[in-house]
């Protein structure tokens, strides 16, 4: 699933290369042709969490939510397209295909931050500085207590922009189990969390290929790019353990730790 940083360093690449041209086509999975928003000039591209809006001129955008397999493509505006892209934009000879995502809709830009999938998300972790201190906030609320932090990282509406791979990555550079309950941690692991994801996040905007290993200085064999995700059942990179997986939160999504790096803790329910 593209996560924070996947999604920025799409709106770096789209901006560069669309910004100041004029849609000459503009289709939409779910609507079609959408002939009132040809010939407008792109005005920007921006990246919210892990959706992503086309503003075009006029007043209007295009919102992208990439979900979990969604991807762009460039290619020749004569070349076949793929069955039923989520969006088709046609700028000269190029026609962006973003396929296989979630969802892609206009919206008018005076209302792009009030749209109800993007309202209710948490800090971006890239902004600029980060929000750390909201995303600590909204994470200790009393309300989440209960809650795993394995779980909990993947809810957009505490931090945006954290998938499936930081989530478990994060957690072995912290040192936290994954089944740690939020109220057995204290504020200053909570803040580490969030730091750790936003250096890291931030340190992969630069490359193509997400890599985990260089927060650590421990040396690490030169084509291991992660430390735990995707690794089960192989030795952690650290102590030799063998890396686990395991199943968390409704949507069951796939979680690995080292359970030697990041040892399981008595429930104690405080915090300081």
């Amino acid at each position: 699933m593209p996560e924070g940083d996947t999604v920025h360093r799409i709106a770096r690449i789209l901006s560069r290369e669309l910004v100041g041209r004029t849609v000459a086509e503009l289709e939409l999975r779910d609507r079609g042709r959408m002939a009132e928003l040809a010939d407008r000039e792109v005005l920007g591209v921006e990246p919210l969490g892990k959706h992503l809006f086309l503003h075009l001129e006029g007043g209007w955008s295009v919102r992208v939510h990439l979900g979990m397999n969604g991807r762009w493509r460039r290619l020749h505006v004569r070349q076949r397209r793929p069955p039923r892209p989520a969006l088709v934009l046609v700028v000269g000879e190029t026609a962006y295909v973003c396929e296989g995502a979630y969802r892609a809709d206009p919206v008018r830009t005076a209302a792009a931050r009030r749209h109800p999938k993007v309202a209710r998300l948490g800090p971006d972790l890239l902004a600029e500085p980060p929000e750390i201190d909201e995303a600590v906030r909204r994470a200790t609320r009393p309300g989440h207590a209960g809650r795993q932090v394995g779980d909990l990282l993947l809810d957009q509406r505490v931090a945006a922009g954290i998938g499936n791979v930081y989530k478990s990555e994060v957690l072995f550079e912290c040192g936290i189990h994954p089944r740690t309950r939020m109220a057995d941690l204290t504020d200053a692991e909570v803040r580490s969390i969030f730091e750790t994801a936003a250096r890291l996040m931030r340190l992969n905007l630069l490359t193509r290929r997400r890599t985990h290993v260089p927060l650590r200085r421990r040396p690490t064999p030169s084509s291991q790019r992660l430390w735990v995700y995707g690794r089960a059942g192989e030795p952690c990179l650290d102590c030799g353990a063998a890396v686990e997986r395991f199943l968390q939160g409704d949507m069951a999504r796939s979680t690995y730790f080292c359970p030697t790096c990041q040892p399981e803790r008595e429930e104690a329910g405080t915090r300081e």
